[in-house]
């Protein structure tokens, strides 16, 4: 049986983790010279339902931006980027995809992330997300399981809501 003790600390390294995770993974391990094409491709990822909702694009230019310290000239970039003429093997072609191990699975799980950033992970966003796994030849068991860890990681924010 655990302690009170331990939970105590268990509670504590979870929120540590949660607190410190965005840097250890997803668009801060991508190198700074590709984060406006990163965001077009998380754009043009998002907006294949027909939109970047409001929750998207606030994921990408205030949680991401901020997070990240990406500047004014990029935000305002990826704000009048038109999403619907976006081409990923295009973009993609612009990144050394070598410069970051796991590149490849981290703009996957970014652009689920974003996807989902409005409640809605929708049909379109699934389909194009898959597309983009092709094109950066991340294997389908792979992108499972980014999906899962993702859905895994929104259970957690509800359920640590519901406790605090």
């Amino acid at each position: 049986m655990i302690n009170k003790n331990k939970i105590e600390i268990i509670k504590i390294m979870i929120n540590e983790v949660i607190k410190i995770a965005p840097s250890f993974y997803g668009m801060s391990m991508a190198p700074r010279e590709s984060w406006e094409k990163y965001g077009y491709a998380l754009l043009t990822i998002a907006g294949s339902d027909g939109e970047v909702s409001e929750p998207e694009m606030d994921w990408l230019v205030v949680e991401a931006a901020e997070a990240l310290d990406i500047g004014d000239e990029t935000i305002t970039n990826w704000r009048n980027f038109d999403f619907a003429s976006g081409d990923l093997a295009s973009i993609f072609a612009s990144f050394n995809t070598l410069s970051v191990a796991s590149f490849k699975k981290l703009l996957i799980y970014d652009a689920i992330r974003m996807s989902a950033a409005d409640g809605e992970y929708s049909i379109d966003e699934r389909e194009k997300v898959f597309e983009a796994a092709n094109l950066l030849r991340v294997n389908p068991e792979d992108l499972l399981s980014i999906e899962a860890l993702i859905e895994m990681e929104s259970a957690l924010d509800k359920m640590r809501l519901n406790i605090f």
